[in-house]
């Protein structure tokens, strides 16, 4: 298999009407293909196995589509030091917050998470997708028992303001409420939380199915 061999596969999985309802969800200025979730995953796998030099290759282009990131960003193993280097290259061509969620989502293995942290500390500076995808580790890591101190030490460090960042904040504001009820309230009733952030993320609470009638009353009355 080479590149050839993917964009042809990539032109062939296209579907017409799943690109026109994918170009709305998206939102990304990169050419969509419109190839579906489980077929685009199918042929990550294939290229893991036949195509080693993919990411290589990826990375030698200057002009990519929106499937293209994905598969490469499914590439990655369990190398720790070997992805963040690979990180550090594919997060700036991330233009989609389905990228930053369906390829940061998956690295929830990482033992030392202060540390694997701590080398994207720069993302909090950098473009709106940028700090999606730092805010994306820190819930895709962090919402544990163990961990979770480091969402609460992190999170007042991130810059809000960009709508994508926003509504990653809110999510995972949320899914800490659910997870750890207590901690979450006092998240929602921190001053460096937005009060758009705050109503997003308490809307996205009373909306689950893991939160008791008694509980979503009482967030109900901390909207701003």
């Amino acid at each position: 298999m080479n590149y050839e061999d993917v964009m042809n596969e990539l032109h062939s999985l296209s579907d017409e009407k799943y690109k026109a309802f994918s170009e709305r969800i998206v939102n990304t200025r990169l050419r969509l293909y419109g190839v579906r979730t489980p077929d685009l995953r199918k042929l990550a796998r294939r290229i893991k196995k036949e195509y080693t030099n993919f990411a290589h290759d990826f990375f030698a282009k200057d002009e990519y589509c929106f499937e293209e990131v994905l598969l490469c960003g499914w590439q990655m193993g369990k190398d720790a030091s070997e992805n963040v280097r690979l990180l550090k290259r594919l997060i700036p061509r991330m233009a989609s917050w389905a990228h930053t969620d369906q390829i940061i989502s998956h690295f929830n293995w990482v033992r030392d998470k202060q540390a694997f942290l701590q080398e994207f500390q720069y993302l909090k500076a950098g473009s709106e997708y940028e700090v999606r995808a730092y805010v994306m580790f820190l819930f895709s890591l962090c919402v544990n028992e163990r961990d979770l101190p480091l969402v609460i030490s992190e999170l007042p460090t991130v810059p809000l303001g960009a709508y994508y960042v926003d509504m990653a904040v809110a999510w995972l504001v949320c899914e800490v409420t659910v997870k750890f009820y207590h901690e979450g309230v006092k998240l929602l009733r921190a001053d460096y939380l937005s009060p758009w952030v705050v109503n997003k993320a308490i809307s996205k609470c009373r909306d689950s199915f893991r939160l008791t009638l008694w509980q979503k009353e009482e967030l109900k009355g901390m909207r701003r």
